[in-house]
């Protein structure tokens, strides 16, 4: 090196060139004349894939002559700091020792070239490669020429050095390589991966390739970025994403190809952009308006490829853009999604890798809960756009139900179903995390566009929508949306976030998710019965009732049967009329040639089969046409003639049914005379005739229904399913691009919200197709041979959606899931159980355990599986059984007193009037199985022995003691729906139990000091179910349970009750219920010995309980039998001499009931001993008054004293 080499910093890794290699490399330079490169054909391939391809118009390229806002504001500081190598003098020397080493490059003699380019990378990398050369070139631009020229050499350590050199130059921070020279260099690396053969160097040169960009975008990202380094990057990623476009060849390449290997190693770089880029990329307009030109087309291009590998890198793509990029690319990732992704799902000629790999980018994208989340929000409750959230599930949903064959091989099949499971049971795992997550944070706030800040109190409380009036029916609720502005470089730039005054009331996304729904409904009731369909539309979607808004919602509306608008449009009643009129008028016809009107005008609709119709569309396309177009025809007569003249053309040169064609002169003397009396020009005739019978008038719905019949359908050759699929994607593309520039006009606002509200629509959307998908596991069709981790995670998926259900109160959705897990537990249904069954039962208790307060009336279905299990454990463990306690003549086979009532006979003792109480009839519970002996035996004895091994019992004992930690509203549900299950428990034909009566007990226990408002609740349910059991006709029973009301009533007094209270009366008044309507002589003297009891042990504790009590009294003061009779008056009388200081402001109902025993003319000793108890109560009475009175009167002395 020369002297000048010194001031050169220390040397980077590598040794330094000696002097005698450069003379070596300069002593080549003779040779370089005569040495002349030959490009082999892998040259010639990459050189054609790298060179630009002949296209259609080129959006005009943004401005980069200013920095963005955040960088320097005049840009001055920055230039000058980035542009001062290029300003500095070029080191004495230097060019005199590069030209031997540019000549030995031109040698094509490999070790030469190979020194050279080593020589070139160390000047580069000492600094000495800066400021500019003759002709006002920049130094570094004729080096970088220099090493890229040598690219063609085959020689692999040669394409190393040239890998080495540019990186060094691009990476270099005193090097300045911009603009086209960065893009040389970059085409040059991957111009060696594409070409070279070696593993390597392939591998060096991706690597290479990563690193140059990943500083060209550094730099962009650097405080103070310059303009030119927003156009390198701007420049570098057009050029990849251009790259990424390029199509293959048909049939399709190898995978060694280099047209795939280009194609991959492009959207590689770009995924690697996307991934790693920053706030500048992110945020500035110029990046984003390149990724909607540019990037958005190539995934739509590459989204549909049959190769997986290309296909994965453009999922891979669209999922980071809907990541970092969602704010402003609403319109082209909602296409994208419902054009493409979901299309795929659907299509039956995608393969099973296309699938499979679709499915696994949502999966992707619906394990992020806010962004699940905002998908919803932004389009399904788009009144305008399409249910992008509804519709992946739907589309999920019917892959895993499916029986016909949806890829090559049955197992690709169920790894589909799989996947798509795994995928629906996520989107329940974001549901649930993003509302706890959401609750945890006390959310609840408004919704904010992205990009603004939350409104303040002193923003305006109305909203400003930017952009045209939206469409009647979606008046009120629309989004923002209006004309875009010109992109920095002229170019249209849509879907750019609005600037938007919100209100300080958030967003109602469930109305506008609701209303949506309606117009769905009103557009279907509309394409039965359009008049009926317009109707529902006024009065349910609030359609304005003029004609022009129905006019545009027959325009603007989606989904829409063209044959439908166009016999409403022809009605013959004065407003459909006007809605003609409005419709015909919205349409622009000017300066259009007569053709191209009329085919605008009859691409919306059909025309209608009657004539009289058709006439007055006629008149007023005509009428319209001229009024736009003057001068073209003598008067609207001659348009209107002439319209119904090129209607019969269409008809007569495209139906297949009329063998005689029209001739081009008849068509001409068929028109003559009909402009004014004159004759329209022949050539003009001539001209319509040429362009009708050409190019048929078709309908833009006839047009897509033949286009992708012509992609499903198959010859007698059977097309291949990747052909058609090549013919379905091509029409994907071209309707997707088409929807590119229709939403290119308008502007979005994309909503990200943290309101736990918006949990309730969302899963309002997607609980049927959750809920049938996740059932077919859980089929008869599928054997246990279904693995265990599928069903633990369907199980999680049933047990998240009751948890959403329940949280929000949806009480049909969670029932739905409830009772389908009831179902397949196989409890109650004489099936051998098996794993899944086990788990559905285990995710019951889970529930129970988890989501009790608000399960409300799925309680019924969670309480009777306990009930069915109680039974098979019994019989698993060998206990003795219910029946054969309480119901001995039962398992006799015996009907009696203590036995079973006779067949057909009532269980429970229905009320006075012979109907269910309201209470009863609100809980609806299915019937209990009617039993064989012999089979179900054997199947219970299998199930039995599985559920005792395989469940824990003391979780179920939780439930019920848990009971205690209900919320009040939960309590009452759970005590009705225990009730419930009792009452049928009690009154089955086969085997009755009281399993539920005796977990009553327990439950009443566990909740009784709760307070006294919800506890009033709770025995209000209690005595009347015990004023039932009381009174069943097995004896056993009725004594269980007064015996149980005697318990639970004994409990109870222990809680003292304050004065003028009414609770001791209200729970004991059961007992005098029964005493009053208990048929059997026991159940009565059990309940004299039971209130006997509580008199002896609780009296002190009684206060309004003597009401109750003396009630009862008296009713067994009237009974016929005189042992109840006695034991009753030996209670009243014993209550009355022992406790008669307690019975305090109940003396008067204790009178009552010993005279009640006077009128005891069957009993007359029983009447006399009431006499002499009476007199003795009055003795008391009479003492306690006066003992009352000399207490008052030595108070009132003491006062006055």
């Amino acid at each position: 090196l020369p002297a000048e080499a010194d001031l050169a910093a220390p040397s980077p890794t590598g040794p330094t060139p000696s002097a005698a290699q450069l003379q070596q490399a300069a002593a080549g330079a003779e040779a370089a004349a005569a040495v002349e490169a030959e490009e082999g054909g892998a040259g010639a391939e990459a050189a054609a894939i790298l060179s630009p391809a002949p296209s259609g118009r080129e959006p005009a390229t943004p401005s980069f002559s200013s920095p963005d806002h955040d960088a320097d504001p005049d840009g001055t500081a920055a230039a000058a700091a980035r542009m001062a190598l290029d300003d500095v003098a070029p080191v004495p020397g230097t060019d005199r020792y590069f030209v031997p080493l540019r000549l030995a490059c031109e040698s094509k003699l490999p070790r030469i070239m190979e020194v050279s380019l080593h020589c070139i990378q160390k000047i580069i990398a000492y600094g000495y490669v800066r400021g500019k050369v003759a002709g006002e070139k920049p130094f570094v631009d004729v080096v970088m020429e220099t090493i890229c020229s040598c690219k063609d050499e085959e020689d692999k350590e040669v394409q190393l050095q040239i890998v080495q050199a540019v990186n060094t130059a691009v990476t270099s921070a005193v090097t300045a390589v911009h603009d086209t020279t960065l893009l040389l260099a970059v085409k040059t690396c991957f111009y060696i991966y594409l070409v070279s053969k070696n593993g390597t160097i392939q591998k060096t040169a991706n690597a290479t390739l990563t690193q140059m960009l990943d500083v060209v975008f550094a730099r962009l990202e650097s405080p103070g970025a310059s303009s030119m380094a927003q156009k390198d990057a701007f420049l570098v990623f057009r050029s990849l994403c251009k790259l990424s476009m390029k199509p293959l060849p048909e049939p399709l390449p190898a995978d060694d190809s280099i047209e795939l290997r280009s194609k991959l190693l492009s959207l590689q770089l770009l995924y690697s952009i996307i991934a790693s880029s920053g706030e500048r990329f992110r945020g500035g307009e110029k990046f984003v308006w390149a990724i909607r030109q540019y990037l958005c087309l190539s995934l739509l291009k590459n989204g549909v490829s049959p190769i997986p590998a290309i296909l994965q890198l453009s999922l891979d793509i669209f999922v980071t853009l809907i990541k970092y990029f969602k704010a402003h690319l609403k319109s082209e990732i909602g296409v994208f999604f419902s054009n493409i992704l979901l299309r795929i799902l659907e299509s039956s000629n995608s393969s099973g890798p296309q699938k499979r790999l679709t499915i696994q980018a949502l999966r992707v994208l619906v394990a992020e809960p806010q962004l699940m989340v905002d998908l919803f929000l932004n389009y399904d409750c788009d009144l305008e756009g399409k249910g992008i959230f509804t519709s992946m599930c739907d589309g999920l949903s019917r892959l895993t139900l499916t029986l016909q064959a949806l890829s090559e091989t049955t197992e690709q099949d169920a790894q589909l179903k799989q996947l798509a499971l795994e995928t629906l049971v996520a989107i329940a795992d974001s549901m649930v995390a993003w509302e706890r997550d959401v609750k945890a944070e006390g959310a609840g706030a408004a919704v904010t566009p992205v990009g603004q800040r939350p409104p303040s109190i002193a923003d305006s409380s109305s909203v400003s929508m930017v952009g045209p009036e939206p469409s009647p029916v979606h008046r009120g609720g629309g989004e923002a949306a209006g004309e875009a502005g010109q992109s920095p470089g002229g170019g249209e730039a849509g879907g750019e976030v609005t600037a938007v005054v919100a209100s300080r009331e958030s967003v109602d996304f469930e109305a506008m998710f609701h209303r949506k729904h309606e117009v769905h409904e009103g557009v279907i009731k509309f394409n039965m019965k359009p008049k009926r369909g317009i109707r529902y539309l006024r009065e349910v979607c609030g359609l304005e009732d003029t004609p022009q808004a129905v006019a545009r919602f027959l325009r603007e509306t989606d989904g829409l049967d063209k044959r439908a608008v166009g016999d409403y449009l022809g009605e013959g009643e004065d407003f459909c009329k006007q809605v003609l009129y409005a419709y015909v008028d919205s349409i622009d016809f000017a300066n259009l040639t007569f053709d191209q009107a009329l085919r605008r005008f009859l691409t919306h609709f059909w025309l209608p089969g009657e004539a009289q119709k058709i006439d007055r569309m006629m008149e007023k396309f005509a009428e319209r046409y001229c009024s736009q177009n003057e001068g073209v025809f003598a008067n609207a007569d001659t348009a209107y003639v002439l319209a119904y003249s090129l209607i019969m053309l269409n008809t007569d040169a495209h139906s297949s049914q009329i063998k005689k064609k029209m001739t081009q002169q008849e068509f001409v003397n068929m028109n003559r005379g009909i402009n004014d009396s004159g004759d329209l020009p022949t050539p003009f005739l001539e001209s319509l005739y040429q362009a009708i019978t050409t190019n048929e008038i078709k309908i833009k719905e006839m047009m897509e229904h033949e286009r992708r019949a012509a992609a499903a359908s198959s010859d007698a050759a059977r097309t291949s399913r990747s052909k058609l699929f090549n013919l379905e994607s091509a029409i994907m593309v071209k309707e997707s691009q088409e929807l590119f520039k229709a939403k290119a006009r308008k502007r979005a606002v994309y909503h990200s919200s943290r309101n736990v509200e918006h949990a309730r629509p969302m899963f309002e959307a997607c609980w049927c197709a959750l809920l049938a998908s996740w059932s077919t596991i859980m089929e008869e069709r599928y054997d246990d041979a279904v693995p265990v981790e599928l069903v633990a995670l369907v199980m999680r998926g049933f047990a998240n959606a009751v948890h959403i259900a329940a949280e929000f109160g949806m009480a049909t959705e969670r029932d739905a899931f409830v009772t389908m897990l009831a179902k397949y537990t196989y409890l109650d249904s004489g099936k051998t159980m098996g794993g899944r069954n086990i788990e559905a039962f285990k995710t019951i208790l889970s529930l129970a355990l988890t989501d009790g307060d608000h399960l409300g009336g799925a309680w019924a279905q969670v309480l009777k599986c306990l009930s069915e299990f109680q039974r098979l454990h019994m019989i698993g463990t060998g206990a003795k059984t219910d029946a054969s306690i309480f119901f001995p003549a039962a398992r006799a086979g015996a009907n009696g007193a203590a036995g079973l009532p006779p067949p057909g006979a009532p269980g429970l003792v229905s009320p006075p009037s012979g109907r269910l109480t309201a209470r009863q009839q609100s809980i609806l519970i299915q019937p209990a199985r009617v039993r064989n002996s012999s089979k179900d035996a054997e199947v219970e004895a299998v199930n039995s022995a599985t559920m005792v091994d395989s469940v824990d019992v003391v979780a179920i004992d939780r439930i019920f003691s848990g009971s205690a930690q209900l919320n009040a509203d939960a309590i009452v549900e759970f005590v009705t729906h225990l009730c419930a299950v009792s009452r049928e428990e009690l009154d089955a034909a086969g085997d009755p139990q009281v399993y539920s009566l005796q977990k009553i007990v327990e439950v009443a226990y566990y909740n009784m000091s709760r307070v006294r408002l919800v506890w009033a609740r709770i025995w209000e349910v209690l005595s009347e179910f015990f004023a039932e059991v009381g009174q069943h006709p097995n004896l056993s029973i009725a004594m269980y349970a007064v015996d149980s009301l005697r318990q639970l009533a004994t409990k109870f007094l222990e809680r003292e009750e304050l004065l003028n209270y009414q609770f001791q009366r209200e729970f004991l008044k059961p007992f005098q219920d029964l005493m009053g309507a208990a048929k059997s002589v026991e159940v009565r003297d059990l309940i004299l010995v039971c209130l006997g009891h509580m008199v002896q042990s609780r009296a002190r504790s009684i206060r309004s309980g003597w009401s109750s009590l003396f009630g009862v009294l008296s009713l067994a003061a009237a009974d016929p039998l005189s042992s109840v009779a006695k034991a009753g008056f030996d209670l009243a009388r014993d209550t009355v001499r022992e406790h008669f200081a307690l019975i305090g402001d109940h003396h008067a109902e204790g009178v009552s009931c010993i005279a009640g025993y006077l009128r005891q003319r069957p009993h007359v000793d029983i009447a006399l001993s009431a006499a002499h108890c009476l007199a003795d109560y009055a003795k008391l009475l009479h003492a306690a008054a006066a003992a009352d009175g000399a207490t008052g009167a030595a108070a009132g002395g003491a006062a006055g004293g």
